[in-house]
């Protein structure tokens, strides 16, 4: 931090409005990609752990092999398809692959397998539906494990390199992890201090929701 100027911090905070629109465009995009994965995560890893459907456990096994695969394996069928959907060049294709990103659903699935069956069985006999339960129950016993979702999927979207400058035309359009590359390379502090602001967003989750993230993990390693 001693190397960072005054001037360094006024450029990037309040001096040239690139960086901190780069910023809230790139806490956008993590944003609603956090959400939307959240959302089909929470309701595809409920369905895994509580319901007894033909094909479950091998469709619960391609998705593990899918959530293994390195993502420059899938740049080029997203490309594909975002192509045919004409969705290239907006941040519609930065968003909607990454909401289907299997690591919340295995993460949510091991999370709801902790919930005691007593707990479910009660809740039917309550006269609960499956909406029902997932809202007044699941979700209230498992608020952990959806911290722990959405942080990595908040660190995933928040990090991309190779989507960005895969699916987008644009340098102006690229989210802040590929537009700190285009920072001037001879001015040391103006870098360290982009840095700095591309760190604030992980930090400022991490120190929040700690105690969650742990609490996420450790109920998924416990089934």
């Amino acid at each position: 931090l001693a190397g960072m100027s005054p001037r360094a911090y006024y450029l990037v905070f309040w001096g040239e409005s690139q960086y901190m629109m780069r910023f809230w465009r790139s806490l956008g995009i993590s944003l609603c990609v956090s959400v939307g994965q959240l959302f089909v995560s929470t309701l595809a890893g409920f369905g895994f752990a509580r319901y007894n459907f033909k094909g479950r456990n091998t469709i619960f096994f391609l998705l593990t092999i899918l959530m293994v695969l390195p993502v420059q394996v899938t740049l080029v069928p997203n490309y594909i398809t975002l192509k045919a959907l004409s969705l290239l060049d907006t941040y519609a294709a930065l968003i909607l692959p990454l909401i289907f990103v299997p690591l919340g659903t295995f993460i949510l699935r091991q999370s709801f397998l902790s919930i005691p069956d007593n707990v479910m069985d009660a809740a039917m006999l309550d006269g609960c539906n499956a909406v029902q339960i997932l809202l007044r129950v699941a979700v209230p016993m498992n608020i952990s494990g959806m911290v722990c979702a959405f942080m990595l999927s908040f660190l995933d979207a928040w990090n991309m390199v190779e989507q960005p400058i895969a699916y987008l035309k644009d340098v102006n359009s690229y989210p802040l992890s590929v537009a700190l590359s285009y920072v001037p390379p001879g001015d040391n502090s103006l870098q360290l201090v982009c840095c700095v602001l591309a760190a604030l967003p992980c930090l400022s989750i991490f120190c929040l929701f700690n105690r969650e993230l742990v609490e996420g993990i450790t109920l998924g390693e416990v089934k």
